[in-house]
């Protein structure tokens, strides 16, 4: 519990930093630009970046997302060239001695580091070939805020380093000092933490060229199906726009399965109809995976947890009775992003949940199966996998995620031995899928991304008692790791998976 306070008070402590960073350019970048005493060159190359930094950062922010940044990815472009020309200020500021040595050139340096970095970010969000160098420091600054932030930042775009802006006007002594130093002092811890990563994040990047040679296992006829998760995570019916795009590209890959995760809300009778009415042409003989997301609600208090789980057995039911699945999993990851959300639950108060859960469904669905999800390898993901595994869980399969990370293939191969592991212990004849396999392709590349899925198809088509793999997922929705990017392009990671359900098929 210690370890998940501490993420919550880095993350509140970095998003804090950035508004406060933010505010100081804001203020410099005008200060500079007003005093008669600026050269014309920093009165501009300060007022340019003042006007369209903070425009600058919702484009950013906005062009990651599908939903929201179909129509603004054509101007992403406007990020990197923003914190270009804060580092051009910085650079100038610095060489024309309008800001003090030390000061300036830890701002300098910072300011540049994220310039590169912001670029190559933009040239692999157009899926322009970047060099391995590159695409390190983009990684780097990712593992930085990870370490720095939140350790999830891997996905989450709204943590990143802003750019800052130099000084370059005589400051007040004492409390103005003191201001520029500490700014200066951040930026050059930030610095420093992107640099110190930037050797591991190479590496991590190209550490995915050792499946290059991964081979998919044949398996009999109908018994191994690749997937793909479709549409956000839904508290009401899915987006015009994600069904246009989602089931689309589900075609296009001739996907075999598909998931569909829903909160809470989701679960209610009228959301569940219109994902009903969605799939009635779509689904045809796939099959279907449904997920009940937690990750999004709100602490419960250990005296309302026994009403909250009713509430969500109750919901189980009414996913299994309206829409057919396949399968359903009562909660996503439940040691893991579940509890993140709710608080402390232990194991016992998860398996009598997913107890009551199997319960509810078979007796609301009859043949349909209940899946139980883990979602890491540690020691206590290990003692809820276990229970699901034994012959007298009345749950009907397993479901694992293999995921790359921060350490890339290193990562991945981790995971899968843990899996095996796992799998040898246990000797379970109870189906496992794969239900979350993908990658990064904004932090390790796009060539990751497809490298990654295709260790993961080409571990579980060699275990027969994995029976699916689920890609996650269609497009860049909460995170920019889909098989669409938000301008509609394709990436190679679809043409991956399509070209393995063709091999497979075969």
């Amino acid at each position: 519990m210690s370890g998940l306070i501490a993420a919550r008070h880095l993350a509140t402590a970095h998003l804090t930093l950035t508004v406060l960073v933010l505010l100081w350019d804001l203020y410099i970048a005008g200060r500079t630009a007003k005093l008669r005493a600026t050269p014309r060159v920093m009165a501009f190359l300060s007022a340019l970046p003042g006007l369209l930094l903070v425009p600058a950062l919702v484009v950013f922010l906005v062009s990651n997302s599908m939903l929201s940044g179909r129509a603004l990815f054509s101007i992403a472009w406007v990020w990197p060239v923003t914190v270009a020309l804060v580092a051009a200020q910085a650079v100038y500021a610095l060489a024309r001695g309008l800001a003090a040595a030390p000061i300036g050139l830890s701002i300098a340096a910072y300011d540049l580091l994220l310039a590169l970095i912001y670029g190559a970010r933009y040239a692999m969000f157009l899926g322009q070939p970047v060099s391995a160098g590159l695409m390190g420091l983009v990684a780097a600054q990712r593992g930085a805020l990870a370490f720095s932030a939140q350790p999830l930042a891997l996905t989450m775009p709204w943590f990143l380093y802003v750019p800052i802006v130099a000084p370059a006007t005589p400051g007040r002594p004492g409390m103005g000092t003191l201001l520029r130093t500490a700014v200066a002092a951040l930026a050059a811890a930030w610095g420093t933490l992107m640099a110190i990563d930037i050797p591991a994040s190479t590496r991590a990047v190209l550490s995915y060229e050792r499946y290059a040679g991964e081979r998919l296992q044949e398996r009999p006829d109908s018994d191994f199906a690749i997937g793909v998760k479709i549409f956000p995570t839904l508290h009401q019916g899915p987006p015009p726009l994600s069904i246009q795009s989602d089931l689309a590209l589900a075609d296009t890959v001739d996907a075999e399965a598909l998931a569909i995760y829903v909160t809470p809300e989701g679960a209610g009778a009228a959301t569940l109809d219109s994902i009903a009415h969605t799939l009635e042409d779509a689904r045809g003989d796939r099959q279907l995976l449904v997920v009940l997301d937690l990750s999004r609600e709100h602490a419960v208090p250990a005296a309302a947890r026994s009403r909250y789980f009713a509430a969500r057995v109750a919901d189980v039911g009414r996913i299994a009775s309206r829409l057919r699945p396949t399968y359903v999993v009562p909660v996503l990851d439940p040691r893991g992003a579940a509890e993140r959300a709710l608080g402390r639950v232990d194991a016992a108060a998860w398996i009598a949940y997913l107890d009551q859960a199997a319960a509810q469904v078979h007796r609301a669905a009859p043949g349909v199966g209940v899946m139980v999800h883990v979602g890491g390898f540690g020691a206590r993901d290990s003692t809820l996998y276990a229970w699901a595994a034994s012959p007298s869980a009345p749950v009907d399969a397993m479901a694992l995620s293999l995921l790359p990370w921060l350490g890339g293939a290193d990562a991945l191969d981790a995971r899968m031995r843990a899996a095996d592991v796992w799998l040898r212990t246990a000797r379970s004849r109870k189906p496992h899928w794969v239900l979350e396999a993908g990658g990064f392709p904004l932090a390790h590349g796009e060539r990751s991304q497809a490298r990654a899925i295709w260790a993961a198809l080409a571990w579980a088509t060699s275990r027969s008692t994995v029976k699916g793999l689920i890609v996650y997922e269609a497009g860049d929705y909460e995170a920019p790791v889909g098989l669409r990017a938000p301008g509609g392009r394709l990436r190679p990671a679809a043409l991956v998976v399509r070209g393995a359900i063709q091999a497979l098929g075969e």
